[in-house]
């Protein structure tokens, strides 16, 4: 397969799966209208028979596209190499815990848990550094990522006023989304 066909099926991939992002709490919720974010986490979703299919192939999704976004982020924007294999890693074990987050359900307590978490940090930490990273040569451009990491590690603090940690995945899912695809567009000169 030739290199411009890769990178087509890449960005095909990647545009599919930002919309994917966008349209699949829609999906969701309208197969469960009752899902109430304050009450309830946005994992619930893969525990009911009606939105389990779409929240597990989402997370797998989802998991495929911030790897493979963030890989060619960090070769095309990052130009210290020294610093590209940490951040490959960090991104690798990130995606991996995404994944089984998506695979396994609620149902299975902590099992389900650890990989949310050790994602919610992971990830979190991988922005932050891809920015702390670019900051060393273009400081404007790395604050970018810097903010966002920041702020994705305050959307915990929503689990202050709710009950439930839903509110707080939905800010650091929207956080995730949107750098991904800010990254992506700057990464093809679409901004």
């Amino acid at each position: 397969m030739s290199r411009l066909n890769i990178k087509k099926i890449r960005k095909a991939y990647l545009s599919f799966s930002i919309f994917l992002g966008f349209f699949s709490p829609a999906i969701c919720l309208y197969l469960f209208p009752e899902y109430d974010p304050r009450i309830q986490p946005v994992s619930y979703f893969g525990v009911l028979k009606s939105t389990s299919w779409i929240f597990t192939f989402s997370l797998v999704i989802f998991s495929t596209a911030i790897y493979w976004n963030g890989v060619s982020s960090v070769k095309k924007i990052i130009k210290n190499k020294k610093y590209k294999f940490w951040l490959i890693s960090i991104l690798t074990f990130s995606s991996i815990c995404l994944f089984l987050t998506g695979v396994i359900s609620m149902n299975f307590g902590p099992l389900h848990g650890i990989p949310a978490i050790l994602f919610f940090f992971s990830y979190n930490f991988y922005v932050f550094l891809f920015g702390i990273v670019r900051s060393t040569s273009y400081v404007r451009r790395g604050l970018f990522s810097v903010l966002i990491g920041s702020s994705m590690l305050l959307s915990s603090l929503l689990l202050i006023p709710f009950p439930s940690y839903g509110v707080a995945e939905l800010v650091y899912i929207f956080l995730v989304l949107f750098w991904n695809t800010i990254i992506w567009m700057k990464k093809n000169q679409y901004l």
